[in-house]
């Protein structure tokens, strides 16, 4: 299912501490753009961010990497990797051998276009095995895509999850 639930306001001004300019959803390419979110914008950027996760669960490192701007920012964990190099040395593999072993169930997503890019945020379940330890989470997804050269990259990723909590009888 979808759930719109950020604000035209909001997407504005992560979109500004991107790009470093101050659009606001008056603009009227924003807002030509944004009439346009559940449209081809936002489909084509949407498409790139499940074609990342397949190929990075098919382990084709070329395929995802393809897909990332050269100066990614990537957060995960309390970290930051600054770059589709420093990404592809540090947790690229790690992130493959992850999703080998697990099920991820998608829940909810949002997205939304201004100008040359698009907020894509997802939200669902993680389930399965990793490194002899049982993953029950929930986990949430940012990724901010722009249009280089007639291609969406990805520009920035946040990824986050908390344990899902067995519940307990009370009695």
């Amino acid at each position: 299912p979808r759930v719109s639930s950020l604000s035209s306001r909001g997407v504005s001004f992560l979109f500004s501490a991107y790009t470093g300019c101050g659009s606001s959803p008056q603009d009227t390419k924003a807002s030509n753009v944004e009439e346009a979110s559940s449209g081809s914008l936002t489909n084509a950027a949407e498409e790139v961010v499940d074609a990342f996760h397949t190929a990075l669960k098919a382990g084709n490192t070329e395929g995802a990497m393809e897909l990332l701007a050269d100066d990614v920012l990537i957060y995960e964990g309390g970290g930051a990797e600054k770059s589709k190099a420093e990404y592809a040395s540090h947790h690229l593999e790690a992130d493959i051998a992850f999703l080998k072993g697990i099920k991820q169930s998608l829940s909810a997503r949002s997205a939304k276009a201004t100008g040359d890019m698009v907020l894509v945020t997802s939200q669902g379940v993680t389930k399965g095995t990793y490194k002899d330890k049982a993953i029950n989470s929930t986990s949430a997804e940012t990724m901010v895509l722009r249009l280089i050269d007639g291609q969406w990259k990805i520009i920035h990723i946040h990824w986050s999850s908390a344990d899902i909590k067995p519940i307990v009888p009370t009695s």
